[in-house]
């Protein structure tokens, strides 16, 4: 029986993440969601500081400075955008969470988010696909339609 892991995710993490300021873990684990891929990339949040009296009803935190480590050469862009980025995350939690930035200029690592797997069509279908390609000379757009006809036939099962 297949179960899902993330239940067991706050209590094991919790108090870990507590201590950098992070009460709820979807901010490390949706940061790309939250910021966009092109921003996720070169940066990560790091701890959120809380001022004196910030915690509100039911252990939220409101008024919270974001620290960012973000890679060099990117934190111009992170300043920048730092009133587009709280208001994302403030609308992501539904409350005014965070009320600053504070980005650190340092190498940020990250592994780069997996291929989706191919997608399952029958060669005879896969055969008729690359029929209807071949007249097509641009070769990245070609790869391009493939990909998604293969999905499209994939979604399709009679």
């Amino acid at each position: 029986m297949l179960e899902r892991l993330d239940r067991y995710f706050d209590p094991v993490a919790g108090k870990a993440l507590e201590r950098y300021g992070f009460a709820y873990a979807e901010m490390i684990a949706n940061w790309a969601a939250i910021v966009g891929d092109a921003l996720a990339a070169v940066s990560t949040p790091e701890r959120v500081r809380w001022p004196r009296g910030g915690e509100a009803q039911e252990g939220r935190g409101r008024g919270g400075t974001l620290v960012i480590a973000a890679e060099a050469g990117h934190a111009i862009e992170l300043q920048h955008d730092s009133g587009r980025i709280i208001e994302r995350i403030n609308g992501y939690y539904g409350y005014e969470a965070i009320t600053a930035l504070k980005i650190r200029q340092t190498r940020v690592t990250r592994r780069p988010p997996p291929e989706p797997p191919a997608a399952e069509v029958s060669p005879e279908a896969a055969e008729a696909l690359r029929c209807h390609l071949q007249t097509i000379g641009d070769e990245p757009l070609k790869a391009a339609l493939e990909r998604l006809g293969r999905g499209v036939l994939a979604g399709h099962k009679p």
